[in-house]
C-alpha cells in the first residue's frame, strides 16, 4: 500500500500540476497481439475468521437497535457478511443472524453444497422444490424483532415479515456504518484492483485507431481486462460524445483530435476499481489543454483535502473551487466523488451537503470533470484511502500530465 503524508503528497501534485501543461506523446503503439507482463495470481479470499467477526460486529449493532435478528438476502451485503457471493432468484435464499444466536442460511436444497463451499455460516436449513421457504425462515423468525436488509425485495420482506408477526426496520444505516470503513485487506484488494484497471487502459490506449468505434473500443477493453487477469469494462467516450459525464458507448468513429475518455474497473475478490482517464488522440486544442489543466489541479486540490476529520462536503468544495475560479464552474455538473468497496457506488459521498467527518478506512474516489456540451469533456478519477490524519492510501496512480496518442 502506498503511504502517502499531506506533506509529501502536496508537494508532488505541485510539481505535477506544474508539469501539466505540458503534453506527453505516448510510445510506439504495440501490436494488437503483444501480451502484457505476466500479472502476479490475485490475493487470496479473506479467512473465515474476517467473516466471523463482521458477523460479531453486525450482531452488537443489532442488539444497539433492539433486533434480534437480522435478515439479509443474496446482495453485496450478503458477500459482506458470509463470503457468499450469488444471484437473488424467485428461490429464497437468506442470511438468519441471530442478535444473541448462530449465523443460520436458508437455502433450496439443491443449491446447499454450493453455498457452503462460499459461505461462513454456522448452520443451514434446506428446503425443497415443493415446500414454501417463506414459511421456514418465519418459523425461525416468529415474534422477533428483525433488521432487514436494505436491498431485500419487497415481496420477500413483507411476506416474511407477515408469516413471522415480525416488528421489522431498515438494516441500510447498519451495514453502511460498517462496510464504508475498510480494512487494510479490504484496501489491497481495492488498490490490486485499481493497477489492473490502470493496466487495462493502458493496453486500450495502445490499440486505437482512426475509424474505431466507441462500441469497438468498449470490446478491446474487455479484452485488456482478460489480458491481466479480471473481468472488467466500462464507458468508452470519443469527442463530443465525452461531454456527457455517463455517456455512451455508441456508434461514433474515432477522429484525430478527438478526445477520449475511459471509465472504467474492475473487481478483485468482489472490490471494485473506478478509474478515468482522458487522453487527446492527435494533437489537441487549446481549448483541450486548458481545461485538462483544470482538471487536473482540480484533482490535486481535492486530494489534498482528503483527510479524517474533513466532511465530504469540504471536499467536493476543495476541488469545485478551482473549476469555479477557472470559469467553468457550470460544467462540472456532478459530485467530485463516491465511497467503493464491494459495490462501485456507496458511502460516503463527497457532495454539498454531506457534513459527516470522513474517517480513516473511508475509501473514495477523487473524480473532477468538466463538459462542454457539443464539444469534449475531461474526467480524471483515481481512488484513495483514508488512513490517520494527514496521511492518505494511493490506490490507482494518478496521471500528471495530458497524454496524447499518435493519431
Amino acid at each position: 500500500m502506498t503511504r502517502l503524508t499531506r506533506r509529501r503528497w502536496i508537494a508532488s501534485a505541485g510539481a505535477g500540476a506544474a508539469a501539466a501543461a505540458a503534453a506527453v506523446t505516448a510510445p510506439a503503439m504495440p501490436l494488437f497481439n503483444q501480451q502484457p507482463a505476466p500479472q502476479p495470481p490475485l490475493p487470496p479470499r479473506p479467512k473465515a475468521d474476517v467473516y466471523r467477526e463482521r458477523q460479531s460486529k453486525l450482531r452488537a449493532a443489532a442488539k444497539s437497535r433492539g433486533w434480534e435478528a437480522v435478515l439479509v438476502t443474496p446482495s453485496t451485503n450478503l458477500a459482506y457478511a458470509t463470503g457468499l457471493s450469488m444471484s437473488r432468484s424467485e428461490r429464497l435464499t437468506a442470511l438468519l443472524l441471530f442478535s444473541d444466536g448462530p449465523a443460520v442460511l436458508v437455502t433450496p436444497a439443491f443449491e446447499e453444497s454450493n453455498v457452503t463451499r462460499d459461505a461462513t455460516v454456522d448452520d443451514v436449513k434446506t428446503w425443497q422444490e415443493d415446500q414454501d421457504p417463506i414459511a421456514l425462515a418465519a418459523k425461525l423468525l416468529t415474534g422477533k424483532s428483525i433488521g432487514i436488509e436494505g436491498t431485500t425485495a419487497y415481496s420477500t420482506a413483507s411476506l416474511v415479515s407477515a408469516a413471522a408477526s415480525a416488528k421489522t426496520e431498515d438494516a441500510t444505516p447498519v451495514f453502511d456504518a460498517l462496510r464504508s470503513v475498510k480494512s487494510d485487506e479490504e484496501l489491497s484488494f481495492i488498490r490490486e484492483a485499481g493497477r489492473r484497471t490502470v493496466l487495462a487502459i493502458a493496453g486500450t490506449h495502445a490499440r486505437l485507431r482512426r475509424g474505431m468505434t466507441e462500441q469497438e473500443v468498449s470490446v478491446v477493453l474487455e479484452e485488456e481486462f482478460s489480458k491481466v487477469g479480471v473481468r472488467g469494462d466500462g464507458l468508452v467516450q470519443f469527442g463530443p460524445s465525452s461531454s456527457l459525464p455517463h455517456g455512451g458507448p455508441g456508434d461514433r468513429a474515432l477522429a484525430r483530435g478527438d478526445v477520449v475518455l475511459i471509465d472504467c474497473g474492475c473487481r478483485v475478490r468482489g472490490y471494485t476499481s473506478d478509474v478515468t482517464r482522458t487522453v487527446a488522440f492527435g494533437t489537441p486544442s487549446d481549448e483541450v489543454r486548458k481545461v485538462y489543466r483544470v482538471v487536473d489541479r482540480a484533482q490535486v486540490a481535492g486530494i489534498a483535502a482528503l483527510d479524517a476529520g474533513h466532511t465530504g462536503e469540504e471536499v467536493d468544495r476543495a476541488a469545485r473551487q478551482v473549476i469555479e475560479d477557472a470559469g467553468y464552474g457550470a460544467y462540472f455538473t456532478h459530485r467530485l466523488g463516491h465511497g467503493l468497496g464491494l459495490d462501485g457506488h456507496e458511502q460516503p459521498y463527497l457532495v454539498k451537503g454531506n457534513r459527516k467527518a470522513l474517517v480513516a478506512g473511508n475509501t473514495v474516489t477523487i473524480e473532477p470533470g468538466v463538459y462542454l456540451p457539443g464539444k469534449f469533456g475531461v474526467r480524471i478519477e483515481d481512488d484513495y484511502g483514508v488512513k490517520e490524519k494527514g496521511n492518505i492510501a494511493s490506490l490507482s496512480v494518478r496521471p500528471t500530465e495530458l497524454v496524447i496518442l499518435g493519431g
